[in-house]
């Protein structure tokens, strides 16, 4: 494959350079130069010489090939028009010369038809589509056959088709041949809507083009636009009366096209095609307004003058007052107009995400939001966004960002400090100035969501903190009741039994220290009593060994009203088991405290990654949250594994708490 690139370079180089040389020196060396041959032989020389160097760099590409073609057709009609004019010049009408002004006919023909094949491909050397193919089939043959009926029509004529019309330096068909001619008019007719068909198939292939080949499609257009703007600069000089100048800028007017379409095929990556396009485009059509208006306004205001009698410096200085004044505000409406329907995508990509920032300063969208708003905008569904935090990437939630394949990536920033990275798909790498206008619009919402993403950091920095403390205290509560249970519990029930001993060893021989022991033992056996209660409600050893089920039903035993309990027999998290445990018990206390209640109801329910805690009673209601009352404790409680807390308490209908504590799993 690589030797087959290398002879089709060598080839190119051979047929394009060969073929341009041919172009300027052949009539040079026969001294057959014709003046009206001059810029097409020159605009073919040099095709012929940016078409191989396109070939050099994309030796298989079929659109190459054919603007190589074009090239030496166009040096190859020149050439023989040019020789042939010349013996015309110099009064020889042999039939060799009828012979070569027929080849630069029928090679005319070709030349003029040529553009299509060229603009069929570009820029891959494919079709647009597979629905192309038919349309393309037939330019082939209409392209091959009318050159084929151009020959058969005016060959047995070529003789006679060689007269002096204009002058002895142009070389035309006469009138009285109206085969040929109609024939030849069928030909330029199929050409010109080749040539519309093969704009179409341009526009249709740009409709859908993105990346490479849109970047080489606009700037290939762009030098189109440039060149026909001087060959209408050429028809207008003409019509002026300018010779001279026609011939110059005839020569200088198919330059911008070549030189755009090498640049497209070879380094197109090198400019900023849309940047270039549009202000060519932008400036072009600002000029034409401000021309247009200083015309008008120093005519009125001539007009003005002379009926006044004053001087005409009036109506120059209004002129040029009025274009002043009008100059910003006409590039400014003219840019937008030419950004929204020729760069469209960037268009629509601004306008999307400042569609965004309205609504998100309006408070009808959220931070959370931006990310979907931004795929939106640059047509990338796997575009994501990290938010830097310090030396570190962070999501909007506040985790570390998760790093992913390698990607393209941008950084943003907002009044010159970073903000955000962002990750697109490769492939937006080819639209630079997209991806660009995006970000910076993008600049002050990312800001507004690297805060959001900052606080959450901040937010779970401090939930951990705190879940940290409440674990702590859980922790010492446990090891209270361990030391409790384990230590000052039992040497008193050892002190008790000791001191029974002592009054059953007395009680004979004296009585009264017997009794005083006796009610020593009493005093023990209640402080015992106490001691068990207390350990009980820091955290009972059946909650760590049996669950929240056991315990709530060992605690329901021990009331005076009856209790029903639906409690899942899951083990839960410690934090999640102490904390509903405290919410149920501190509930179910201050409701028979309190609340008057006859029936209690325990709900404990886990529900994906949260547990629900439900105490009611049918009491007689009307609790409030009081600061520094039981309720708010046990709402600060809650709040302090980031749980939330709600009391519905009505007079006369009981009162219903209910927590939701975070368990993740």
């Amino acid at each position: 494959m690589e030797t087959r690139g290398e002879a089709l370079r060598a080839a190119g180089w051979i047929v394009g350079v060969s073929a341009g040389l041919s172009g300027l020196l052949g009539p040079v060396l026969a001294r057959a130069w014709d003046p009206t041959s001059f810029v097409g032989i020159v605009s073919g020389s040099g095709a012929c010489v940016l078409g191989a160097v396109i070939v050099d760099r994309r030796p298989a590409n079929r659109a190459a090939w054919g603007f190589l073609a074009g090239g030496i057709l166009i040096v190859a009609f020149g050439l023989c028009y040019s020789w042939a004019a010349g013996q015309v010049r110099a009064g020889n009408l042999s039939s060799q010369v009828g012979t070569v002004a027929a080849i630069a006919e029928i090679v005319g023909t070709l030349a003029g038809a040529s553009l299509p094949l060229f603009q069929f491909l570009f820029p891959d050397g494919r079709l647009p589509s597979r629905r192309w193919r038919p349309v393309f089939a037939l330019y082939l043959a209409g392209w091959l056959g009318g050159a084929v009926a151009v020959a058969v029509a005016l060959w047995p004529h070529r003789v006679a088709a060689i007269v002096a019309d204009n002058g002895p330096v142009d070389i035309s068909i006469p009138a009285e041949l109206d085969g040929p001619l109609r024939v030849i008019a069928a030909t330029e007719a199929f050409a010109a809507v080749a040539m519309l068909a093969g704009v179409v198939a341009v526009v249709v292939r740009l409709r859908g083009a993105r990346g490479n080949e849109r970047a080489q499609l606009r700037l290939s257009l762009w030098g189109l636009w440039l060149t026909a703007s001087l060959i209408a600069a050429t028809a207008a000089l003409s019509q002026a009366g300018f010779a001279g100048a026609e011939n110059v800028t005839s020569l200088v007017a198919p330059i911008p096209f070549l030189v755009a379409v090498t640049v497209a095929m070879r380094r197109h990556r090198l400019f900023d095609v849309e940047r270039l396009v549009g202000q060519t485009i932008t400036y072009a059509v600002i000029t034409a307004l401000l021309v247009g208006l200083y015309a008008a306004v120093a005519i009125g205001a001539g007009a003005l003058a002379a009926l006044l009698g004053i001087g005409s410096s009036w109506a120059v200085a209004a002129a040029t007052l009025a274009v002043a004044a009008a100059f910003r505000p006409l590039l400014r409406a003219v840019h937008a107009l030419v950004d929204r329907h020729f760069d469209r995508r960037t268009w629509l990509a601004v306008r999307t995400i400042d569609r965004f920032t309205h609504d998100l300063r309006a408070g009808s969208a959220a931070p959370a939001d931006l990310l979907a708003a931004l795929r939106r905008a640059v047509d990338d569904p796997t575009a994501t966004i990290a938010y830097l935090d310090g030396d570190g990437a962070i999501e909007l939630d506040g985790t570390a960002a998760r790093p992913g394949p390698p990607r393209l990536r941008r950084e943003v920033s907002a009044g010159g400090v970073p903000v955000a990275l962002v990750d697109l798909d490769q492939r937006l790498a080819d639209e630079p100035r997209l991806v660009e206008a995006a970000l910076t619009a993008a600049a002050l919402p990312l800001e507004n969501a690297a805060l959001h993403a900052r606080a959450a950091v901040r937010l779970a920095e401090v939930t951990a903190s705190r879940n940290r403390i409440v674990q702590a205290d859980d922790s010492n509560r446990r090891r209270i009741e361990r030391d409790l249970h384990d230590g000052a519990q039992q040497r008193l029930v050892a002190l008790a039994l000791r001191l029974r001993i002592a009054e059953r060893d007395l009680a004979p021989a004296n009585r009264r220290a017997a009794a005083v022991l006796g009610e020593a033992v009493a005093e023990l056996r209640a402080a015992v009593d106490e001691l068990r209660e207390l350990t009980r409600s820091i955290l009972p050893p059946v909650l760590a060994d049996e669950g929240l089920a056991v315990a709530l039903r060992t605690v329901s035993a021990r009331l005076p009203i009856p209790v029903t309990l639906d409690v899942t027999e899951q083990r839960l998290p410690d934090v999640v088991e102490a904390t509903a445990w405290f919410f149920a018990c501190e509930a179910l206390t201050n409701a028979v405290k309190h609340a008057a209640a006859t029936r209690l109801s325990v709900t404990i329910a886990r529900r994906d990654d949260s547990v629900g805690v439900e105490v009611r009673d049918d009491g007689n209601g009307g609790a409030v949250l009081a600061p520094g009352g039981g309720l708010q404790g046990l709402a600060d409680r809650v709040a302090a594994v980031n749980g939330t807390m709600r009391l519905d308490s009505r007079p006369g209908h009981g009162t219903t708490l209910r927590a939701e504590l975070p368990c993740a799993s």
